[in-house]
């Protein structure tokens, strides 16, 4: 797939997000209402909208998704060959971008370097050796 299509699909899967959050706001606030009219004798007032959804907010929310999700399509656009694969790239961009940021070798290559323990202290975390790291040889 062309590295432009990759890219407008990655941004798809970013809006396709943050219309389903969109609606759970909205959904939230249809059921605010609809419980403020089955207790309401009296007609007091309705949960208005602007509790639920703040334009200016959502608005930078979802540009930023949208752009992590077109970044995703571009970065990941020499392994994933379909439409569907690369849309699922851009909704899930958030995720996959932390993930390939925590990786050592991607530190290593932007020069962050890694904090974690060294490789041999991690690998006998696990396996039961002493932190003296003195081997137990059970006879």
């Amino acid at each position: 797939m062309e590295w432009t299509m990759s890219i407008t699909y990655g941004a798809l899967g970013g809006l396709v997000v943050e219309i389903v959050v969109l609606y759970g706001r909205i959904a939230a606030w249809q059921t605010a209402r609809h419980r403020a009219l089955a207790g309401n004798k009296r007609r007091k007032q309705l949960p208005r909208l602007d509790k639920y959804v703040d334009p200016p907010s959502d608005m930078l929310a979802a540009v930023t998704r949208l752009s992590l999700g077109a970044v995703a399509g571009w970065i990941f656009s020499p392994q994933v060959t379909g439409a569907l694969a690369t849309v699922a790239v851009g909704a899930t961009a958030p995720a996959l971008l932390r993930q390939l940021g925590s990786a050592r070798t991607v530190q290593a290559v932007f020069g962050g370097g890694y904090s974690g323990p060294e490789p041999a202290e991690a690998s006998t975390e696990h396996v039961g050796v002493p932190p003296g790291g003195a081997e137990v040889i059970e006879p």
